[in-house]
């Protein structure tokens, strides 16, 4: 393995590792605003870059397993699916701005 192969994998490695620990504090965050009493301060999430790391890694290990003959059916789902996934990234605002569209909320 050469130095910009093993430079590679630490670097998609850990935008995994930042993608998962960022979405679990989100999520923690996000339950902890719904259930809040009125005056009760919440502490804030990392904001949407958990979900966009997460992206930005599954953009870059789709070709990485193709390469190796893994065929991955609607790469553009999996690499468009953190953004839905992280509670306060883009993805959870065009779900808001189609309920507010459509007149659901």
């Amino acid at each position: 393995m050469s130095g910009g192969a093993y430079l590679g994998l630490v670097t998609i490695s850990m935008a995994w590792l930042f993608f998962l620990v960022g979405l679990y504090a989100n999520w923690t965050v996000f339950r902890r605003q719904l259930r809040r009493k009125e005056g009760e301060p919440v502490p804030s999430g990392i904001g949407p870059l958990p979900g966009v790391i997460g992206s930005a890694a599954m953009f870059f290990t789709v070709p990485a397993l193709m390469k190796f003959g893994v065929e991955v059916p609607w790469p553009w789902f999996w690499i468009l699916l953190p953004l839905f996934l992280d509670p306060f990234c883009f993805g959870w605002l065009f779900l808001w701005l189609f309920g507010a569209l459509t007149g659901r909320r």
